[in-house]
């Protein structure tokens, strides 16, 4: 059984390049348009098992050439993938746009995603009860992802949640999260309060300790990522790099964290480590191919590359 199950999304990426984001009504010309396999749960897998993690991939594809993309990749990442599931729904699409500054903007069509249900719940329970650490986001329908931490809780099992895209989850839920790794957006979402400085975003990141959640990693991008749980509360700045594009440096950040937990780390520590992922990834385009392998983070961080 594998020590982290990620259970979430499969999403092929249709990422288009320009200057500038359009206005309203605007047509403008692009620079390049790529096609990627990606999909938090995915990308989150991937970054675990690159960083040698021992990983499973649970989740739902369409029977189509993109589910097919996404079975051949797990497969050559050495990941386990006998849980993600077929349907006949098409497999789920992210339209991304990238400006010069290497900024986002995503829309996502979950398609196959919405397709994993209570019975698919049903036949991965063993898998939950028997793994180390769970690891989830929110591109599976919620009440989905709500049933998977109640039972993950029941078992005794880690949870590591990625609140993303932002959503109103059952308090009642967030008081079984382990850990809760948030950006700004989703913090201010979570808590209805404004995040616009340090305080501010401590004062939000306590209020969900305040719900029950254990530990809570504010990722804020160029700034790094402020933990706090009932022992500590502390900016972790973020390694300084060029921004290529940040599609994915969220989910490699994720990866790295599950990794870490897995390992032992101190929290702060394992932050640190999840910093050096993400600052890696947003280096390279597209969310997959930019996702650092172990000795690349460890070169990272030992300053033999930047």
């Amino acid at each position: 059984m594998a020590k982290i199950t990620v259970i979430g999304s499969l999403i092929m990426d249709n990422v288009a390049t320009m200057e500038r984001y359009p206005e309203a009504g605007e047509s403008i010309m692009g620079t390049s348009i790529n096609y990627y396999p990606g999909g938090k749960g995915a990308n989150q897998c991937v970054a675990i098992a690159r960083l040698g993690g021992d990983c499973e991939m649970i989740g739902m594809v369409g029977n189509d050439e993109n589910g097919k993309i996404f079975k051949n990749l797990l497969k050559e990442e050495n990941i386990k993938s006998d849980n993600v599931f077929v349907c006949d729904k098409p497999t789920g699409i992210a339209q991304i746009q990238i400006n010069n500054e290497g900024q986002n903007r995503i829309c996502f069509i979950p398609s196959s995603n919405f397709e994993f249900s209570f019975n698919h719940i049903d036949l991965i329970d063993k898998i939950i009860k028997e793994t180390s650490l769970v690891v989830l986001q929110l591109e599976l329908r919620l009440e989905i992802v709500e049933e998977i931490i109640k039972r993950a809780h029941k078992y005794g099992v880690k949870i590591l949640l990625n609140p993303a895209p932002a959503m109103n989850i059952d308090k009642e839920v967030l008081k079984y999260v382990d850990y809760i790794t948030p950006n700004e957006f989703e913090l201010s979402s979570l808590t209805n309060l404004p995040v616009e400085t340090e305080p501010q975003i401590i004062k939000a990141s306590q209020k969900l300790l305040s719900y029950g959640c254990k530990n809570v990693i504010a990722t804020l991008g160029s700034k790094g990522a402020i933990i706090a749980n009932n022992k500590i509360t502390k900016l972790i700045p973020s390694y300084k790099v060029k921004a290529i594009d940040t599609v994915g440096a969220g989910d490699s950040f994720n990866g790295a964290l599950a990794v870490s937990i897995i390992e032992g780390k101190e929290l702060e520590e394992a932050v640190k480590f999840a910093n050096a992922m993400g600052a890696l990834t947003v280096q390279k385009s597209g969310a997959i191919p930019s996702l650092h392998t172990r000795k690349e983070v460890e070169d990272f961080l030992n300053g033999i590359i930047n």
